[in-house]
């Protein structure tokens, strides 16, 4: 008697490809400033050394949580950094920068 493999290969095919798809980078977790790199996780002494003063920076007294933006220049993307308990928790790409310093979106 032949056994049908069809519907555990299916399964299988279907967690392997989630695995493969939760396994790429996201750009979202990390961002470029000159040579150096960022990503989430890090520091924020290793953020200030690599990437200096930020264009603008908030600190809302409800959540504790400061959100740094980098403004690249007009050919890169604004690049939010959202800080919290010393660690870079997240890193957003916004709009395209501008010549001059940037403001937080409203």
């Amino acid at each position: 008697m032949m056994k049908t493999y069809g519907p555990v290969l299916i399964v299988a095919v279907v967690l392997v490809m989630g695995l493969l798809v939760g396994a790429v980078p996201d750009r979202a977790f990390a961002f470029r400033c000159g040579t150096a790199s960022v990503e989430v996780g890090d520091s924020v002494s290793d953020l200030y050394k690599k990437c200096g003063q930020p264009t603008f920076k908030q600190t809302p007294r409800q959540t504790g949580a400061e959100t740094w933006w980098y403004n690249q220049g007009s050919a890169r993307f604004v690049t939010k950094v959202v800080v919290f308990g010393g660690k870079i928790t997240a890193i957003e790409e916004e709009d395209y920068g501008i010549a001059g310093p940037v403001l937080p979106a409203k």
